[in-house]
């Protein structure tokens, strides 16, 4: 079983229901002795990162540079299919994670595509729609507009062209 938290009632009823036996083997791996098969319990948080890749990344939480670096391991190995229908798995829990990966990985062939990628031109547009508004309401508000004319026109509140 794995689980992305500390699986503290399941060690419990474990132990003191079922009175089986539990010992943490190292750092996030539980085994359980008692039953008639092996049980291993993971806490997919408590693993480190660099000794147990593989077991970490069987989540729904991996952020893109994660998935570049289990894709890095894997790709050797990528003919083998255990390691095909691990990365199935991976890749149908953090689609939108593998996407983001994509992006990052394939190098950007001109800084308006840096831009669109990161969401600045988006943001950079935005900002100079915003002043573009400001400079057309300083010129309404000096020709003497009404302020509420000015703020129909230009989408700017009224509290906003006032301070102008």
């Amino acid at each position: 079983m794995i689980s992305g938290h500390y699986p503290r009632e399941l060690l419990v009823h474990l132990r003191d229901v079922l009175g089986y036996t539990v010992e943490e083997t190292s750092q996030g791996i539980y085994t359980v002795k008692g039953d008639i098969l092996p049980i291993q319990i993971i806490d997919n948080r408590q693993l480190p990162v660099d000794e147990n890749l593989w077991l970490k990344c069987l989540s729904n939480r991996l952020d893109p540079l994660m998935v570049i670096r289990v894709g890095e391991e894997a790709q050797p190995k990528v003919k083998d299919a255990r390691i095909q229908a691990y990365m199935d798995v991976i890749a149908k829990a953090n689609f939108r994670a593998i996407e983001e990966a994509i992006n990052m990985s394939s190098p950007a062939k001109s800084l308006d595509e840096v831009f669109e990628r990161t969401g600045l031109a988006a943001r950079w547009e935005a900002r100079a729609e915003e002043r573009k508004a400001i400079e057309v309401a300083k010129n309404l508000k000096a020709c003497g507009v009404p302020i509420e004319t000015i703020a129909v026109s230009t989408g700017l509140a009224p509290e906003e062209i006032k301070r102008l």
